[in-house]
């Protein structure tokens, strides 16, 4: 994803010095004074230690995606301080805007309500920073990682330098798969047309079918397989080992014990009590929603199979003369039926504001 802005005067103002010296087990490392000339990743990254099969189809499943409250800032930390490579990255002591690296995860991940285990992958897999003990220079840009804020992500005097700062460039990331997920929930596929079922072919010619929303956010952001050396392939490795490094262990069950019904509030789909579940998030459904696509009716009587332009989804029916039968921040709107037999009246239900 990349955000447009007025470009860089200097190159040498838009980088911003880590900060190096933050005591505790953290001891940091300044500057290196000579670039490198190739950015590799550690061997391992590339390599499959953990003995699961690479599945195209399925990267990272759903509920282990979008679990956000996986981790606190203080666990990301001590990652950071014991990391699987040499032992300390030098992001256990880079700040940008008086944030530390630990926090700026944990933010990204609770304000996109992303798994930080996910973004930690990430800015591994961009520029192989958790491996690396000192600041990088001119091996990567540290500042505009994910390119956020650059139009021309080879030269970076065009960058915004607005946006430099891991703690901008995580949440532009994580920004960007959020958006992907919603447009899974409400359309069915993200904007470039990867979905759940629907198969597409990457950049390097592998068709793909995506089992689940995360998958499908993936491959938005970038539509390549790879083999084991880029893409999707190697995101897998680096997930393998930095879950192994955490002892994560994913959200269980799909949504059994779930409560939330058509209309109620929920995080991930896993909270809701409804066949075929969709937890609709983002600005646009404040609190999150539950719903699912239908045709024709819904299986809870007090739901609505709604019209919609990328099909049927199912609505809270509400009452008009009763403003509390919607929640805040919904409200209660006449909508025709979707997959209905000829002459089903419209009716009201709970859609946002």
């Amino acid at each position: 994803m990349k955000l447009g802005g007025p470009p860089a005067l200097l190159l040498a103002l838009l980088t911003l010095a880590p900060v190096v010296a933050i005591g505790g087990a953290c001891k940091g490392s300044a500057p290196a004074s000579t670039p490198e000339a190739v950015i590799a990743l550690p061997a391992q990254d590339y390599s499959d230690d953990a003995g699961v099969a690479f599945d195209a189809n399925e990267v990272v499943p759903s509920a282990a995606f979008t679990d956000f409250a996986s981790l606190a800032a203080s666990d990301v930390q001590n990652f950071l301080e014991h990391d699987p490579y040499t032992g300390q990255s030098f992001l256990c002591t880079y700040q940008s805007h008086g944030l530390l690296f630990s926090g700026a995860v944990a933010q990204a991940a609770q304000l996109y309500r992303i798994n930080p285990i996910v973004l930690l992958v990430a800015v591994e897999a961009a520029g192989g920073l958790v491996a690396d003990t000192a600041y990088p220079v001119g091996t990567v840009n540290v500042e505009y990682l994910f390119g956020c804020g650059c139009p021309l992500s080879s030269d970076a005097s065009t960058c915004d330098p607005a946006t430099a700062g891991l703690d901008v460039q995580l949440e532009c990331y994580a920004d960007a798969l959020r958006t992907s997920l919603d447009q899974v929930a409400v359309n069915g596929q993200t904007a470039g047309g990867w979905g759940p079922g629907i198969t597409t072919t990457s950049l390097d010619g592998i068709a793909v079918t995506p089992a689940d929303d995360s998958t499908s956010a993936l491959y938005q952001y970038d539509p390549v397989v790879g083999t084991g050396k880029s893409g999707s392939s190697l995101f897998e490795n680096i997930w393998l080992e930095f879950t192994t490094a955490f002892s994560y262990q994913p959200p269980t069950g799909t949504g059994s014990g779930a409560t939330a019904l058509v209309g109620d509030p929920c995080v991930s789909a896993n909270d809701c009590a409804v066949q075929g579940a969709i937890c609709a998030t983002g600005a646009k459904y404040p609190g999150g929603m539950c719903t699912s696509q239908c045709t024709g009716a819904c299986e809870a009587t007090d739901a609505f199979c709604a019209d919609f332009t990328a099909g049927g989804f199912c609505l809270a029916l509400c009452n008009t003369t009763v403003p509390a039968s919607c929640r805040s921040g919904y409200t209660c709107t006449l909508v025709q039926p979707s997959g209905a037999p000829p002459g089903t009246p419209p009716a009201n239900v709970c859609t946002p504001m």
